[in-house]
């Protein structure tokens, strides 16, 4: 799958060039609440999944417990317009900054225009262990060149 946002995506769904990698999605009925609208959790996951598949892209090998993958110590979420069972959206993310072992990811949904946005601040750590692990050089790299990622 390409996970590149496509000039057709950014039209129809409002989305500026600075976002380059993002998915489409069909909210589902499990992801409504009883007044029809994406629940909070949904948005979580979504962004989750976008994380994940990000973090494969940039070289993380895939998540086990002893592979080193992103552990959560912070998690933002803003929502700005409410989706609903059905809706076709886009799920993008992008790194904004890194640390030796710590880097902080943005996400956003979008629908006819930006619907949600919310942060990450992740550890990159072997679960199995809880050791931290510095992000690979290799990782780092294509977060800079892709998103701008800036040194802490």
């Amino acid at each position: 799958m390409d996970f590149e946002v496509t000039d057709d995506l950014r039209r129809r769904h409002g989305i500026p060039a600075d976002w380059r990698f993002g998915f489409p999605h069909q909210v589902r009925w499990a992801d409504a609440d009883a007044f029809g609208h994406a629940n909070h959790r949904a948005y979580l996951g979504w962004f989750e999944d976008a994380r994940n598949l990000y973090l494969e892209w940039a070289g993380l090998p895939r998540l086990t417990a002893a592979t080193p993958g992103p552990v959560l110590s912070e998690v933002t979420a803003r929502y700005l317009a409410p989706l609903s069972y059905g809706d076709r959206i886009v799920v993008t993310a992008r790194t904004l900054s890194l640390r030796r072992t710590s880097f902080r990811m943005e996400y956003a949904a979008w629908g006819q225009g930006c619907a949600a946005v919310g942060t990450a601040l992740c550890v990159l750590m072997v679960n199995a262990t809880g050791e931290r692990v510095p992000i690979p050089d290799a990782v780092r790299a294509r977060m800079i060149e892709r998103d701008g990622a800036v040194e802490e």
